[in-house]
């Protein structure tokens, strides 16, 4: 499938870029400009024919709502998860997108208390946090494409990304979600669509399946196969 990836400059980009590039055809996007074997396309995700251009022939969209970056003003997340998400969007459904995988976070739940057994079906609970806001903004406007039938999308809220080898002498974090397995999560939703096993709109949790991990992943497991190989047990 041709697999457009945005904000592809970030850590989880070029990872996502690394995986999924072994068996599909990539378009890389940013605002910022990087060096890479794949197509890449400078953008700002204006409403204009740079967008168009952007998702012409692309079968699937890989968009990130959750990148926060250090130097990024307040509004910077506010914008690129309302305004930009929306012309990307926009330019998507013109373009006969076959479907979204937006990138959202696991940390619009945390605010519930932790003995309570928290699904995708609960309703989220954003903080005033520019990035934690921006990102429900993303979700809620990715939602309205989807319920209007312009688009098909899956929503992936993660855990906080991390490589587990760079972590083993670090407090346990019971939202640890290694990089790796957020990319076979990924590549999970891609082979369910590719096979037509996906819903117009649908939402999957994902963070380690450790014992003591904050939320639940079991939906995941059963519905996409999802098997996390790293489960942070050993650490205190």
């Amino acid at each position: 499938m041709r697999i457009l990836i945005t904000g592809a400059a970030t850590a989880f980009g070029q990872t996502l870029a690394t995986a999924l590039s072994e068996e599909h055809q990539l378009r890389l996007s940013d605002h910022e400009s990087i060096t890479t074997d794949c197509e890449f396309t400078q953008s700002e995700l204006n409403h204009d024919e740079t967008t168009d251009a952007l998702v012409a022939d692309i079968d699937i969209i890989v968009h990130q709502a959750y990148t926060p970056r250090p130097g990024d003003g307040e509004t910077t997340w506010l914008d690129h998860n309302s305004r930009r998400t929306y012309n990307l969007l926009l330019a998507a459904s013109e373009a006969a997108v076959k479907h979204v995988i937006l990138i959202s976070t696991l940390d619009l739940f945390t605010p519930y208390d932790d003995n309570l057994t928290v699904s995708e079906h609960w309703q989220p609970l954003p903080s005033c946090e520019p990035a934690i806001l921006s990102a429900h903004l993303a979700e809620f406007t990715t939602r309205e494409f989807a319920h209007s039938h312009a688009l098909q999308v899956t929503v992936a809220r993660l855990g906080h990304l991390v490589r587990s080898e760079e972590v083993a002498d670090q407090p346990y974090d019971p939202m640890w979600l290694d990089e790796r397995d957020a990319t076979h999560a990924i590549n999970r939703i891609l082979a369910n669509v590719a096979k037509g096993r996906h819903r117009q709109y649908g939402v999957v949790h994902l963070q380690s399946d450790a014992q003591r991990a904050r939320f639940s992943v079991k939906p995941a497991k059963d519905h996409l196969k999802f098997a996390p190989q790293h489960n942070f047990e050993a650490n205190p």
